[in-house]
């Protein structure tokens, strides 16, 4: 449902020319704008700190979407090719652009391990997708209500995020390729009461040697228990490299 703001500016240019259709062109013209401009915003976050889909991605999102919504409303009018369209419905167009947007945001998800990368990009092509709907519909005030909204939670909440990294640290060894290491870490482990969340390994080539780089996440830990742990794993695994991160 429009606002009474959004309603005046639609009728507005509906009318505008004596609603001859020119006024209908300036409204779509605007509410393409109102799309890209508020889905460029989203996108130069995302685009800021290098995430797969960036600034065209998001824009051409909410472009495509507030297009569909667009042509549902006005590309269907009482008089059409084969006659009238009684049980016109411009929802319809609207829910495929909805059911239809998740193959794009699946393809920004990647899986490595235990570690999953990208939900929060797919999520933002959602909401832009939304954003452009809206756009499309005329609904103005709640496109940059929502834009503000999601400025807010991606950077305003990022404090956020580091205070809950700074309780669930990465501790990262790199060790002999045929090295048995997960007895000795959840020995260590048990020893000081970390909880470990999720393990990770991978192969890496170091001075052309190939050796198994373990990445751990302990979970809900103090900053001394962590640096603790670290030093018992140095002197227990005896690992050719450890360090304790928060980012990996």
């Amino acid at each position: 449902m429009l606002t009474p703001i959004d309603q005046q500016i639609v009728a507005y240019f509906e009318n505008l020319f004596d609603g001859n259709g020119w006024g209908i062109v300036i409204l779509a013209l605007l509410s393409l704008l109102t799309a890209a401009i508020c889905a460029g915003i989203i996108g130069f976050e995302r685009e800021y700190h290098g995430h797969a889909a960036g600034l065209r991605t998001h824009l051409l999102v909410a472009l495509g979407s507030a297009l569909v919504m667009i042509v549902s409303i006005y590309g269907f009018g009482t008089n059409g090719p084969s006659g009238d369209f009684p049980n016109r419905d411009p929802a319809r167009l609207a829910a495929q652009v909805v059911s239809g947007i998740g193959f794009l945001g699946a393809g920004t998800i990647m899986q490595t391990g235990s570690d999953v990368k990208g939900l929060t990009t797919a999520t933002t092509l959602w909401l832009v997708m939304a954003i452009g709907l809206a756009a499309g519909s005329g609904n103005f005030i709640i496109c940059v209500i929502a834009t503000l909204l999601a400025l807010f939670v991606l950077i305003g909440l990022r404090w956020l995020e580091r205070f809950a990294a700074n309780k669930n640290p990465f501790i990262i060894l790199v060790v002999q390729l045929d090295q048995p290491i997960l007895k000795d870490v959840l020995v260590c482990a048990s020893r000081f009461g970390v909880s470990i969340k999720d393990m990770d390994s991978h192969i890496v080539t170091r001075q052309g040697r190939q050796l198994l780089r373990v990445t751990l996440r302990v979970n809900n830990i103090s900053r001394a228990s962590v640096t603790a742990f670290a030093e018992e794993l140095r002197s227990y695994v005896k690992p050719i490299d450890i360090k304790v991160t928060n980012e990996v």
